[in-house]
């Protein structure tokens, strides 16, 4: 037992020091990257806006001999109005929650009251199968009008054979 060499233990020293050297390139790069982010953007991005931007006090001039004035004292604008407002049934509601809207659709056509007329019932068909495509959900979004008139207005379109209807004003518009 004598020869018994002592067995070596691990310094406590080596331990103790290795585990900060990672942490310095990490707290590094939180530290810096904000700062060269902030200093990128103002000497680099802000002077490259600010050239691109008219000068203070120089904005273009327009011409008013060159407006179009759509509506009231422009163009002559047509309207067509169904016969009766739409209701129809919200999906995924069982059948217990009804939208009813009522649009007037304008257009510059001056024969676009006689072709809507002749073409109510293909148009009202158009019209309760895209209204009738929507869900509560659907309901609560922000555009949903906007939304809705861009496809009544495709449909309406395809139905008259081209593109006649500019403009759907909705004068109804609720779900019960």
């Amino acid at each position: 037992m004598a020869d018994e060499q002592p067995t070596s233990e691990a310094n406590p020293q080596s331990a103790k020091g290795g585990g900060s050297g990672g942490m310095l390139p990490a707290l590094l790069v939180i530290v810096l990257m904000p700062l060269i982010s902030f200093a990128m953007f103002k000497f680099l991005f802000m002077p490259m806006i600010k050239a691109e931007l008219p000068a203070e006090g120089a904005l273009p001039q327009v011409d008013p001999s060159s407006v179009e004035v759509h509506g009231d004292g422009g163009e002559a604008s047509y309207s067509y109005k169904f016969q009766k407002p739409i209701t129809v049934n919200l999906k995924g509601a069982s059948q217990a929650r009804f939208l009813r809207a009522e649009f007037t659709m304008m257009s510059a056509n001056p024969q676009f009251e006689t072709i809507a007329s002749a073409k109510e019932d293909a148009m009202r068909s158009v019209a309760i199968s895209v209204l009738s495509n929507l869900n509560l959900a659907d309901m609560e979004r922000e555009s949903i009008m906007n939304i809705v008139r861009n496809q009544l207005m495709q449909g309406f379109d395809h139905v008259l054979k081209g593109p006649m209807v500019e403009e759907i004003y909705f004068s109804e518009w609720a779900v019960q």
